[in-house]
């Protein structure tokens, strides 16, 4: 290989925590650094319309903008479009691939590939190097994207296919899965529609869903010295992050939100405020 790689295995410190809640956690072989930060898994259909890629390159700019990892298998389509999305924003992106780490599929992918290792990501995979990607590794893998993350969003799926499978198996381990609907007559829409129907959890738009995974992950890690509206980002800021940014009491603090809020500026979601 022309990168160094590691082996890592269950009982290592490099080990993602998650693995673990596998019957048979796997060995992985990983390119890049992994962080402690949690993972937010972003899936979905190759063949999705351009709305499902814009809104998946959104989601996943904003995930990494909140300090968050994305996690993705870096097919074609959806897993594409919020790689990009997250390494736009100069976040942390980790990709599972379903054949070594040394071997890009789809080919197309190469340069996305190689962005995830210079901005410091990962690329992680149970099958050693030189692998081929067979297509029946692909399914086995997507457990290991459910398992590193702590939240799955669905941005558009079929009926069929490697994100309703990803779906399935987060919801087995506990792991909140967020789906955005779709028309009832669009295929690439028919399997987000009916994850919710079983009971997913519906997200509608980048704002809510960072609202949403705020309750599952705690407040996004935000830096001040990014400020957007009157030092507030679009993704939103802490109520505490906010009273130091703006050099006042807590009670100033809300007393400046309430304003804002009064005059429809802002919105305060519990001790998270987002410009509206």
């Amino acid at each position: 290989m022309s990168r160094d790689h590691r082996r890592i295995e269950p009982r290592d410190a490099l080990y993602p925590v998650g693995l673990h809640d596998l019957e048979e956690p796997p060995s992985l072989f990983l390119l890049g650094a992994l962080t402690t930060a949690p993972g937010v898994a972003v899936v979905g259909t190759r063949r999705c319309t351009r709305y499902g890629l814009a809104l998946a390159e959104r989601f996943g700019r904003v995930i990494a903008d909140s300090g968050w990892t994305v996690v993705s298998g870096l097919a074609r389509g959806i897993d594409t479009a919020a790689h990009r999305g997250c390494l736009d924003g100069g976040g942390h992106a980790v990709a599972v691939l379903g054949s070594g780490i040394d071997v890009c599929y789809p080919r197309e992918n190469q340069s996305v590939y190689d962005r995830i290792l210079e901005i410091g990501g990962a690329i992680l995979s149970e099958y050693a190097p030189g692998t081929p990607p067979d297509r029946w590794r692909f399914p086995a893998r997507n457990r290991i994207i459910a398992a590193i993350s702590a939240a799955v969003v669905v941005v558009e799926a079929s009926r069929t296919g490697g994100a309703l499978i990803t779906a399935r198996l987060a919801a087995e381990l506990g792991r909140p899965v967020f789906v955005v609907p779709g028309d009832v007559d669009r295929p690439a829409s028919e399997g987000c529609n009916r994850l919710l129907r079983d009971g997913a959890h519906p997200v509608l738009g980048d704002r809510d869903l960072i609202e949403e995974l705020s309750l599952v992950l705690g407040l996004p890690r935000h830096t001040v010295d990014r400020p957007g509206f009157d030092g507030i980002p679009a993704t939103g800021i802490s109520l505490d992050d906010l009273t130091e940014y703006w050099g006042l009491t807590v009670s100033q603090t809300l007393a400046r939100v309430g304003k804002l809020e009064l005059e429809g500026l802002v919105t305060r979601h519990g001790n998270l405020v987002l410009p509206a």
